[in-house]
């Protein structure tokens, strides 16, 4: 310890021994000839009262390195007594003393050294610039640089000049601005720009001129110029700036020309970009009170008529509420047609968008597609017509189907709805490796002004209060994208007034399995479901859509016992495994649908869960059934098809007795 004590005073360092934050236990004695303070000083301050704003800044960082290495150098600066700055190399270690942890830090004057450093880099400077002068100004630069005398010849001209101007460096000598620029005179004759008596309206000429005879120095003069490139006459916007410089005794002058053809090029397009985005701005705000009328529509017909049945005093007979209760169906659908053409037309873009391919009868898919629309046409005056290739009825094909039935489904509803009378007709026929859909109307028909803009989003072929159509003006938007997905094309043929038939191909992926296709209840046969006694586990955190789920089932005789997450639906399986049937909600608190699916797979296989969910785009079905559920339901759902669904997955109970509904799990 005493030779500690003595190499530690005696070392020609800047000796401290501190704690990690910084405050000082031991000082040696240069230290304290150096920075200005006594011993008894430094016992009672901190290294920050006498650090630099680099220590200050760095301190928390520094003493973590040195906590986990054992030690740091780096270069800084302490501040003495008397104000100034002394530039130290720090070198910092962790010691142990009596089992403690301490910091022993040196700080070496490096002051001197310092300012020779600075000396040396300075003169290195000095002499790089020197030499490197000339280099920099004319071959770095990115604009022609020319030096040329009072005869406008060419003394030296750098790299950029070159290039630009395809000069021949070998022959520059005695050569005239003009000739070397290459410049034709303003009347495109062929004659080069060298002040001959053809080139005298020549702004170029006129530059070089008036800063020679008059020293006029010009700052960013635009000029345009034609050059003769390649045996074609290329027209040029240069910007050209000039002034006298003296060198030895003699005038020299300096011109600087930049190339701004493509700039003025950019800002040309950038005004008829700033027209699109103007134009672009008024179909987005067209197309908002557009989507805020389809949203207020539907909603005033749902809300309207609650407001009826809300009152005691309605008197409404059972045919009236039967057809009430149609119509807020009917506004409901169209309310989440629109909210659907919304979240679909901006999820289309995206680059991992997922399409869910699976094996379909194609003539059997579209006779029930068909028979779906045929509702649409009842009451009309307009006839739905349908037909299919003989050599394709037998089809089966590997496709993404709800996609495919939502581009027939768009078109026939754009045919129907600018159809008056007449027909739609639908057809399917095959093309090489290619069926082509077409939907045929007898509407309005497209004006030909509109045919380069039919597909994009915003546009309407009507807008503001006096249109005659409804809809969101995103139909076709999203069509033409959904076929592209589907690896298609899409084209139309359209007269005006006399109607418009749009097509699509889709790619041929043959498969040898038919998927079978869930059968459809009637409402008779709701009525003899015999579900009675059946265990449903229910994971829905949303109460309200548990309120209707139970409304459905109860009234079967369902036992239920509901989950308020995935976490309570884990839980209430692994006490009791013999559910006949989960519902199982996709987005929850705490463990979401998918992970609460796998892990009651992996306890018992064989239990049947249904993902139910409001997520319906981005390849949410698939995964959901990638995680163990037999089949997916997307909000809303009417309750034939919950029941549909559960009819093909339970096997229905003979007991008809009605169980009073249970729940697992408390609020």
């Amino acid at each position: 310890m005493k030779n500690f004590e003595i190499l530690f005073n005696e070392i020609g360092d800047a000796m401290f021994l501190h704690d990690f934050e910084g405050s000082i236990l031991k000082v040696n004695n240069y230290a304290c000839e150096r920075l200005g303070y006594s011993k008894e000083e430094f016992a009672s301050m901190n290294i920050s009262d006498f650090a630099s704003i680099d220590i200050l800044q760095n301190w928390n960082s520094r003493i973590e390195i040195i906590r986990k290495n054992g030690q740091l150098c780096f270069e800084t600066s302490y501040l003495t007594k008397d104000g100034q700055y002394i530039d130290v190399e720090i070198i910092s270690k962790v010691i142990k003393i009596e089992n403690n942890f301490f910091v022993l830090t040196s700080g070496r004057d490096i002051s001197i050294r310092k300012k020779y450093e600075h000396q040396l880099t300075e003169a290195r400077n000095i002499a790089e610039e020197g030499r490197f002068e000339l280099e920099t100004i004319f071959d770095k630069v990115p604009t022609t640089i020319i030096l040329f005398d009072e005869d406008s010849r060419i003394t030296r001209i750098n790299n950029k000049g070159i290039i630009d101007f395809k000069v021949d460096k070998e022959n520059l000598k005695n050569k005239r601005i003009g000739e070397v620029i290459n410049c034709l005179d303003i009347n495109n004759r062929a004659v080069k720009c060298d002040y001959s008596n053809s080139c005298l309206n020549c702004h170029l000429s006129e530059v070089i001129n008036n800063t020679i005879n008059q020293n006029i120095n010009y700052s960013k003069e635009e000029i345009k110029i034609s050059l003769m490139q390649e045996n074609k006459v290329v027209e040029k916007t240069l910007l050209i700036s000039t002034t006298l410089l003296k060198k030895n005794g003699k005038n020299t002058y300096l011109a600087t020309i930049d190339d701004i053809t493509s700039r003025k090029q950019m800002e040309l397009e950038l005004i008829a970009a700033k027209e699109i985005a103007e134009e672009s701005e008024k179909l987005k705000t067209s197309f908002l009170l557009n989507i805020n009328h389809e949203i207020r529509t539907p909603l005033n017909g749902i809300l309207g008529f609650i407001s009826i049945f809300e009152r005691d005093d309605s008197n409404l007979t059972k045919e009236e509420r039967l057809s009430f209760i149609d119509l807020m169906t009917k506004s409901g659908e169209r309310l989440i047609d629109t909210l659907n053409n919304l979240v679909e037309v901006s999820q289309l873009d995206r680059q991992d968008y997922i399409l869910s391919e699976e094996k379909v009868h194609l003539s059997k898919e579209m006779q029930v597609f068909v028979r779906e629309q045929e509702e649409l046409f009842k009451h009309t005056n307009i006839l739905l017509e349908y037909e299919i290739d003989s050599e394709i009825e037998e089809l089966y094909l590997t496709v993404d189907k709800v996609k495919l039935i939502q581009i027939l489904k768009n078109l026939v509803n754009i045919a129907f709805k600018f159809s008056q009378k007449g027909s739609v007709k639908i057809s399917v026929t095959k093309s090489s490796s290619k069926l082509v859909f077409f939907v045929k109307d007898s509407g309005i028909g497209i004006d030909p002004k509109y045919k380069d803009c039919i597909y994009e989003p915003f546009r309407q072929i009507e807008s503001g209060l006096t249109r005659a159509y409804e809809g969101n003006g995103l139909g076709l938007t999203i069509v033409k994208k959904l076929v592209e997905k589907l690896g298609g094309n899409i084209w139309f043929n359209s007269e005006l007034g006399k109607g418009t038939t749009f097509y699509f191909s889709v790619p041929i992926k043959t498969a040898n399995i038919e998927k079978v296709t869930p059968r459809k209840l009637t409402n008779q046969e709701f009525d003899k479901l015999k579900l009675s006694g059946k265990k449903i586990l229910i994971a829905e955190d949303e109460i309200d859509n548990y309120r209707f789920l139970e409304a459905v089932l109860s009234n079967q005789g369902c036992k239920l016992v509901h989950a308020y997450n995935g976490k309570e639906a884990v839980e209430a399986f692994m006490s009791d495994t013999s559910f006949d049937l989960i519902i199982m909600d996709i987005k929850m608190p705490i463990m979401d649908g998918l992970e609460a699916t796998h892990k009651i797979k992996t306890i018992e296989s064989n239990v049947p869960i249904i993902g139910y969910s409001a997520y319906v785009l981005n390849g949410e079905r698939q995964k959901a059934l990638e995680a163990g559920c037999v089949d997916y339901l997307e909000k809303p759902v009417t309750s034939e098809e919950i029941l549909t669904i559960i009819e093909k997955y339970i096997q229905p109970s003979e007991n008809l007795v009605i169980s009073k509904f249970e729940s697992g799990f408390k609020n």
